[in-house]
């Protein structure tokens, strides 16, 4: 059977709820604690941004130390294809002939920004126009 389809959606309604979960953790789980501790408002807010930071660091290091490249082997050499050198910049830039791909690049920069925007703008329309508290919003 063809799964293709159903990992994809998947792989993507995750991410989406990802950014939901993000919105609401950064507000609840490190903003709020934080200003109810006595900060001013600006300064918890960057203060509860280090934390976000520090987990993608260290995740970063464990992926690079701890995950497989490949299914069997630690570690990728562009050698294990039968190649003598691995990409070069003008390889990537090659790959921009094909308009497949230049399409694809901006539809999904289209996408991604367009989640940005909206996570970035609906809670704040949400506090200015339903007087919404910053964790309900």
């Amino acid at each position: 059977p063809n799964v293709v389809g159903t990992a994809n959606a998947t792989a993507a309604g995750w991410g989406n709820l990802g950014g939901g979960v993000t919105q609401i953790f950064m507000v609840v789980v490190l903003f709020q604690p934080f200003k109810e501790a006595g900060m001013e408002p600006d300064t918890a807010w960057r203060v509860s941004l280090i934390f976000p930071a520090a987990f993608c660091l260290i995740t970063a290091i464990c992926v690079k130390c701890f995950c497989w490249d490949t299914p069997t082997a630690k570690r990728f050499h562009p050698s294990d294809t039968g190649k003598t050198q691995g990409a070069s910049m003008w390889d990537y830039c090659e790959v921009l002939k094909d308009m497949r791909v230049v399409v694809m690049i901006f539809q999904y920069s289209a996408c991604f920004g367009t989640e940005l925007a909206m996570n970035n703008q609906l809670a704040t329309h949400f506090r200015s126009y339903f007087q919404m508290k910053a964790d309900q919003a």
